[in-house]
């Protein structure tokens, strides 16, 4: 990912710091190539999208090019393998759609500051996550591929995760194995991830073949420890995120996952669980930048800071800061940190720079040539005046446009599932290293006790925290990211058959301002199904119909998609269609949101958000 020439990283002060991002945010992403086309990126601009690192670290580079399957001796990385996940790959062996390799100093880090082998220092490349991997959209249609950039992708970040895991502790048991045979996933594993691969050879031995290696047994040993730390931290992770709800394709829990995270890094003894158990779409990012509210409750606002002719979203950095810390980022919460703040894995230039290029992404047209051209829309919009105007506009329009939240409350008709926004108000746990810090981090006389404290408050802390130990005085400013949280709901915790009716109740009763979802503008939904916040109607058609006639269950997992019925195809003949869809579940339901369309106005109003 380009970046300024000074990085934001090496500044002095806040000020300097300021003015760098500002000129970043003002000729960041610029090319001369040519556009790519339907939504206005060049292939640069494309790549770096696919590749910016923005902090994340899921384990280092060398241990992914060796690692195998967890029942295989095939790579874990064989493009069969990957595409399992859904997966976007990249040619010429390049990593996949959304895997940034990332070179931190790791000398103030902790769950990523790994030895392996001797002599090693303390910037080796890691890879991890960023934003394109589960937000970059395929459609397939009578065998032409159109790439969705920005659009929400199929990625199952849930069965990847654990065959990450299983692989790993695979490799690691291979290690421990006493016989030979029983070692040689080990053996293999271990040549490659101590190969030498660099100019430099330090501490490598030449082979006769003239390669260079440092695969010891003393090194073996490190990096079976190595392994074996990392392992142990994913167990950790999974012990709080452990939920029998299966996600499927295109959706995870997001959410469940950042919360669980702050509550490990912030060094609780004893955090407690709470599953990730409410799967939510990924949302389509074309026109993020001009909503004044972001995430599906609204948790996060815009908080533009003008810079000369441009402006500085410390919303938007902040809410990528949390997406960083959720998948594989690296952040040391200490006691006291004040203004120096917490170390962290995170690149908030990058994420900056990121945020800055999503701007110049256009929402995708229709594609008349491929799927047919749409034709009169003004009867489709007098439909859509009618049913849907009152919540959803056609197109953002100015910025920041103000996105309109729908409310949970009781009896509402346009009530959907309630259990992401429900556990976003009322997951706790121990505040550990956060005891005695300011909630706000800067400013005000409320501090964080012994006591549980609700994971919304302590993700908003350890953000302006991590931000101070990156931006200095800048973090006033990121302050403004989250929502306060002023009427926490009360949390049940006697024992009961089933707590969770009790649980929405007090959501009910919280009357939080998150306890909410949002009705997001409308441009470019034709590619961006499943429909709901929680991927709960598989197609436009289905969504329109009254809540007692759209599918119970239908099948996800292709990308052959469906331009009459505007989705992806639930046929179980499509390829790729392997995870069932059940809306009976938590988490899962489909109920809410009735348009009151009639049935011979259906055909109308599609052709016309075809158009959007």
């Amino acid at each position: 990912m380009s970046t300024s020439s000074v990085s934001v990283r090496q500044l002095l002060s806040a000020s300097v710091a300021i003015l760098t991002l500002s000129l970043t945010a003002c000729l960041g992403g610029k090319s001369e190539e040519p556009a790519l086309g339907w939504q206005g990126w060049s292939a640069t601009q494309q790549d770096e999208w696919y590749a910016g690192t923005q902090g994340s670290r899921l384990m280092p580079l060398a241990w992914l090019r060796a690692l195998e399957q967890a029942d295989a001796a095939k790579p874990f990385t064989d493009p069969d393998h990957l595409s399992r996940f859904r997966l976007l790959l990249r040619p010429g062996g390049a990593l996949p759609v959304g895997f940034a390799i990332d070179d931190n100093d790791d000398t103030d880090l902790s769950v990523s500051k790994l030895r392996w082998f001797d002599g090693q220092g303390s910037k080796e490349q890691w890879v991890g996550l960023n934003c394109s991997a589960c937000h970059t959209g395929e459609i397939r249609y009578q065998g032409e591929t159109l790439r969705v950039d920005g659009g929400p992708a199929l990625f199952d970040y849930q069965i990847f995760v654990e065959a990450v895991d299983a692989a790993l502790k695979a490799t690691a048991a291979s290690g421990k194995a006493g016989d030979a045979a029983g070692q040689a996933k080990w053996r293999r594993f271990a040549a490659r991830a101590l190969a030498c691969t660099d100019d430099r050879h330090e501490g490598c031995t030449q082979l006769p073949d003239k390669s260079w290696t440092r695969d010891t047994a003393v090194n073996r040993g490190r990096l079976l420890d190595a392994l074996g730390r990392l392992i142990a931290w994913e167990d950790r992770v999974e012990d709080l995120n452990k939920t029998p709800l299966r996600y499927g394709y295109g959706r995870v829990d997001a959410f469940g996952h950042i919360f669980n995270k702050v509550s490990l890094f912030t060094g609780a003894a004893n955090p407690t669980p709470n599953p990730a158990d409410a799967p939510v779409s990924y949302p389509f990012l074309w026109d993020i930048y001009r909503h004044d509210k972001l995430q599906w409750n609204g948790i996060v606002e815009s908080a533009r800071v003008k810079l000369g002719g441009g402006y500085l979203d410390v919303g938007a950095l902040g809410r990528n800061s949390g997406e960083v810390i959720g998948v594989f980022g690296d952040v040391v919460v200490r006691k006291d940190a004040g203004l120096g703040g917490y170390k962290s894995s995170i690149w908030a230039d990058n994420l900056d720079n990121l945020e800055h290029q999503l701007r110049s992404l256009k929402a995708p047209a229709w594609p008349a040539t491929l799927f047919g051209k749409v034709g009169d829309t003004s009867a489709g919009q007098k439909v859509f005046a009618a049913h849907c105007a009152s919540c959803h506009q056609p197109q953002p329009g100015t910025q920041p446009y103000k996105v309109h939240m729908e409310p949970q409350t009781r009896g509402n008709a346009n009530n959907t599932d309630p259990w992401m926004a429900c556990n976003a108000i009322t997951f706790q746990s121990s505040p550990g290293n956060l005891a005695g810090t300011r909630i706000d981090y800067f400013s005000g006389t409320a501090r964080y006790t012994q006591e549980p404290a609700p994971i919304a408050k302590m993700l908003a802390t350890t953000v302006k925290g991590a931000m101070a130990a990156k931006k200095g005085q800048i973090v006033q400013q990121a302050g403004k990211i989250f929502l306060g949280l002023d009427q926490s709901p009360r949390v049940v915790t006697q024992e009961a058959p089933d707590l969770r009716p009790l649980i929405l109740n007090a959501c009910y009763d919280a009357k939080s301002p998150l306890m909410a979802y949002k009705a997001r503008p409308l441009d470019g939904i034709w590619a961006t199904g499943p429909y709901l916040h929680n991927g709960s109607v598989p197609t436009l058609r289905a969504l329109l119909l009254p809540a007692a006639q759209r599918p119970t269950s239908f099948l996800v997992g292709t990308r052959e998609y469906d331009p009459a019925n505007v989705g992806y195809s639930t046929s179980a003949t499509a390829p790729g269609n392997s995870f069932r869809y059940d809306t009976s579940l938590p988490g899962n339901s489909n109920r809410g949101h009735e348009y009151g369309v009639k049935p011979e106005d259906v055909p109308a109003l599609l052709d016309y958000l075809k158009t959007l």
